[in-house]
């Protein structure tokens, strides 16, 4: 579908628009000129509905008369995946006019689009607004210039059933992989046919739904060099295959040995889980969202609870790791409007307007706030018991958090599950993910 972007509001006036950054409110100052000039954007994005990011809108477009934001919510019917296919295929047909001027990507795509975007002009996106954000944010758009910004972060953490802790005589999952592995395998129980009829921890196979993710997780825990300074992989070279090798070990005893805590017999973890099949899982806080809401609507009668995700006990508190997992807010290369653009990303990713999209999500519905991706407003995220208790360990982890300078993140959760169940080696995967590069 052919759309036109910028429509000239009179055809005998030449109209010149200079995107100038206002200091105090991050907005686009047009140059006044004879007739105004209209600017149309495109924005496709996943998960939001747009009762929830119309306040965002309207707040840019009350300072920017002259800008309409035409917003897509993308992935409804086909979920990330069908986003994924529907956007690649606008950016490569050729055709500027069929490709949004703002899209979201995950935090390990960066690489996969970098030719695809437009980097953030250092006179819209200031050096105030990066330092503020997490450490990981920095490593995974704003390491060659800014490539997104993201409105909220996440990261894995221990989502736990409470009262089935309590059955085993646990108050708290171990901060221990060593004690976790062996309080999820006491947490594990059997039928008379010795088939497993609930889980200690969800783990290693198919039916873990961030188990490639905790492979990561266990391998740089266990001091691998994912990648090089060139974002070669480098985790099956001579220097790191045995403590990649030692990592899946570590990690596939929840599913094999004598410290068994999971089988592919059982249904999906977050099924499971809601089950009461399971006691714990790995899970970004969204995941929550899902919890809370089936809990009430089904009265379920879910007691549950967040910890970190657990250590190695050979890591020291100054080097624990956690995985990073968000979505960040980035511009087309094909955008006649890129400036603009990015002046409205940067609005939007001020401290104002991410509290305004925080209250908004709460307002309509959803029962769990954001994580706002600025470290310096961490404490505002923790604003009562409930939040603290559920949001706490995500905040924790974000400090801490990691992810590599992997080409794409969906290639390497595809091989990365192939190394879990048997069918490639380190090795294979590696080659896979540099034939990417």
């Amino acid at each position: 579908m052919i759309r036109v972007k910028t429509i000239a509001l009179s055809l005998l006036a030449l109209i010149f628009l200079s995107a100038c950054t206002s200091p105090d409110t991050g907005s686009v100052t047009p140059v006044p000129t004879s007739q105004p000039e209209n600017t149309i954007l495109i924005w496709w994005n996943l998960f939001e509905p747009y009762e929830n990011v119309k306040p965002l809108i309207d707040a840019y477009t009350a300072r920017n008369p002259n800008v309409t934001i035409q917003y897509d919510q993308r992935g409804v019917r086909n979920g990330v995946s069908g986003y994924r296919s529907e956007l690649d295929t606008v950016l490569n047909d050729g055709n500027p006019l069929t490709t949004p001027d703002i899209f979201t990507i995950h935090n390990t795509w960066g690489r996969a689009y970098e030719d695809k975007i437009s980097k953030a002009p250092t006179t819209i996106v200031s050096a105030d607004t990066t330092g503020a954000l997490y450490p990981v944010v920095l490593s995974d758009f704003a390491y060659d210039g800014v490539l997104a910004l993201p409105l909220y972060v996440d990261a894995l953490a221990i989502i736990y059933n409470k009262d089935k802790l309590l059955e085993g005589a646990y108050t708290f999952p171990s901060d221990d992989w060593l004690e976790f592995s062996r309080m999820a395998t006491n947490l594990t129980k059997y039928d008379n046919s010795n088939r497993m009829i609930s889980g200690g921890f969800a783990a290693a196979e198919g039916n873990t739904q961030f188990a490639a993710e905790m492979l990561n997780v266990f391998m740089i825990q266990n001091g691998v060099t994912m990648s090089d300074q060139n974002g070669v992989a480098v985790f099956a070279d001579p220097a790191n295959k045995a403590k990649s090798e030692e990592a899946l070990s570590t990690y596939k005893r929840f599913v094999s040995g004598s410290t068994v805590s999971w089988s592919a017999s059982m249904k999906l973890d977050i099924a499971s889980f809601l089950e009461k099949k399971l006691a714990m899982f790995a899970a970004p806080s969204w995941r929550l969202i899902d919890i809370i809401n089936y809990n009430q609507e089904y009265n379920l009668g879910l007691n549950f609870g967040v910890a970190p995700l657990p250590q190695l006990g050979s890591l020291s508190d100054t080097e624990t790791k956690y995985w990073a997992s968000y979505w960040g807010q980035t511009v087309s290369s094909d955008s006649r409007n890129s400036q603009i653009a990015w002046d409205f990303i940067n609005f939007i990713s001020q401290p104002e307007q991410l509290r305004l999209l925080d209250q908004t999500i709460k307002e309509n519905g959803r029962p769990i706030g954001i994580i706002y991706p600025r470290q310096n407003m961490s404490g505002e995220v923790l604003s009562d018991q409930r939040s603290t208790e559920l949001l706490g360990p995500y905040v924790q982890a974000m400090s801490r958090a990691v992810t590599w300078s992997m080409k794409d993140g969906d290639i390497m959760k595809e091989e990365f599950r192939k190394v879990l169940s048997g069918q490639a080696t380190f090795e294979a995967a590696q080659q896979i993910l540099n034939q990417n590069e």
